[in-house]
């Protein structure tokens, strides 16, 4: 079991390029310790490994809707494009835990980078109150110029229910 001295070398280990020395950590169980470990990295001079973890462990189903939460809640202190992405992206499997981004993803509508204004959009939507209504938000993600921003659109209205084929 993944001990939290086990996690602080992994993120050391870190060189910003090879994820072999965090994949290695993804091979057994974690302990509650260690996603403790990993959380208080969250922001930091390593948030960009730790976020990485996170992601990875997400997507596994391999932390709770409450860690995931937590992770969120720091998401307004990270630093790091490349973090804050990976936070964004981790909404799509955690949509109960959404709803904490919703307040600080407006500096990421414009953002210089593609692919956190897309992620950003799909937090918002996926951050949604149940009576919101997403219809006209999505179809316009899906006219959008950047194939990335129509792609996750096409992707939301599918997880949404969203009928595109009658779009006018």
């Amino acid at each position: 079991m993944r001990q939290p001295k086990d996690i602080a070398a992994a993120l050391e280990a870190f060189d910003g390029t090879h994820v072999d020395p965090l994949r290695a950590v993804l091979a057994e169980p974690w302990s509650p310790e260690a996603e403790d470990a990993l959380l208080a990295a969250i922001p930091g001079p390593e948030e960009v490994a730790a976020t990485w973890l996170v992601k990875a462990l997400v997507e596994k189903a391999q932390l709770g809707t409450g860690q995931v939460a937590r992770a969120f809640e720091r998401f307004s202190a990270v630093t790091e494009p490349d973090a804050a992405l990976h936070l964004l992206q981790c909404a799509q499997f955690a949509p109960d835990a959404a709803p904490i981004l919703r307040p600080h993803l407006t500096p990421y509508y414009g953002h210089s980078k593609i692919l956190l204004r897309v992620w950003a959009f799909d937090a918002y939507c996926r951050g949604a109150p149940p009576e919101e209504d997403l219809t006209e938000r999505i179809k316009q993600g899906v006219r959008m110029r950047h194939a990335s921003m129509r792609a996750r659109s096409k992707a939301l209205a599918r997880d949404f229910g969203i009928d595109l084929e009658n779009d006018g």
